[in-house]
């Protein structure tokens, strides 16, 4: 166990959580939890953060917007705008497989499979993260501690335990790596490992590798159209822990210094409509033109989907030790520009097609 937390020599590490701080909450997250009382208060506090979770909770649109509609509130809740950044991603992804490279090498089957995928991991992400966000709102504005009610949301012991440090601490950092954690486990446990829902992760794996609009997450910033985009690319997908490295890479690169001011201000002027135009109109078109490449709207090329939620069980019961070792640091990337590397890609696109 000496090497449990030994970080890799090759990469920027700065420190979050000392070891003794991290054993300390795996102990009381593995504690028997206290049963809990609900009082009429607490009962109609659950019923209006429900209503708010479903009525955010329709697509990729709506959830990407009450992500920004929160930070904007509370800019303290990191997480909350690296959320909405990636959750546009997500809807850009939505819409590729409807572009013209994409649709040309699927079948409506499989476009129609890749799609439920990602609107499921959108929305499992949003479901079990939104209410969490709503209850410390309800705090912030109340006085009145309402994080029992977590528990009534399905919402991991783990998590429970971040937030009841978080009210002392105030650690922003340290909240966001722990969500990070939190979601991607969420997705692995309920959709990645279910035999019904993961659509054949090895075929997605092959199929997708080496498309590059699939592997790469980008956050325009920049004070002058076209916009510069920092990013990274995605490897590895189907693995909890790579997921969650990119999730904390990603953080440290949409809150630097030189992106995020204006990565925000792109996301108070730019509604997000899932068409890539939203970015680089001189390059995309949410129409067909000659000179373009197609990226339409979400709403144009995929309709609302209602489905059950799956069945819930807390990731975190049966998880040794290790799990909690993303939160002694956070990673910092050398290189994040992604723009000369689009560009590239776009202008090899733009001239097949015109060929």
């Amino acid at each position: 166990m000496s090497n449990l937390f030994k970080p890799g020599q090759r990469e920027n590490r700065s420190p979050l959580l000392d070891v003794q701080a991290v054993y300390r909450l795996y102990a009381e997250m593995k504690q028997e939890p206290v049963p809990d009382v609900y009082f009429p208060e607490d009962k109609a506090l659950f019923k209006k953060i429900f209503i708010k979770v479903k009525k955010g909770n329709v697509n990729n649109l709506t959830r990407t917007s009450a992500y920004l509609d929160l930070f904007k509130k509370h800019p303290e809740l990191h997480w909350s705008f690296l959320a909405h950044m990636v959750s546009r991603n997500a809807g850009y992804h939505m819409t590729d497989i409807k572009n013209e490279l994409l649709s040309h090498v699927m079948s409506e089957n499989e476009q129609q499979s890749l799609f439920e995928f990602l609107e499921r991991c959108n929305a499992a992400i949003f479901n079990d993260a939104y209410p969490q966000l709503l209850l410390y709102e309800n705090w912030k504005l109340t006085g009145r501690h309402p994080f029992h009610l977590l528990k009534k949301f399905n919402v991991s012991v783990f998590m429970r335990r971040i937030w009841a440090d978080y009210l002392k601490t105030g650690d922003d950092p340290v909240l966001t790596t722990a969500l990070i954690m939190n979601e991607q486990h969420l997705i692995q446990n309920e959709i990645l490992s279910s035999p019904t829902l993961n659509m054949g992760i090895e075929k997605w794996k092959f199929f997708l590798q080496d498309r590059m609009e699939f592997t790469s997450i980008l956050f325009p910033y920049g004070k002058h159209t076209p916009y510069s985009l920092a990013g990274l690319s995605v490897s590895h997908f189907e693995k909890v822990d790579r997921r969650i490295q990119l999730g904390k890479k990603l953080y440290r690169v949409l809150f630097h210094p030189i992106v995020f001011p204006t990565a925000y201000s792109f996301s108070l002027h730019h509604p997000h409509t899932g068409s890539r135009e939203d970015y680089w109109p001189h390059i995309y078109s949410r129409v067909k033109k000659r000179k373009h490449l197609f990226s339409p709207e979400l709403g144009a090329v995929w309709e609302t989907i209602t489905y059950a939620d799956p069945p819930s069980t807390d990731w975190f019961r049966e998880q040794p030790i290790e799990v909690m070792s993303p939160l002694l640091t956070l990673m910092v990337p050398l290189h994040f520009s992604m723009t000369r590397k689009w560009k590239a890609r776009t202008t090899i696109l733009l001239k097949l097609k015109r060929d």
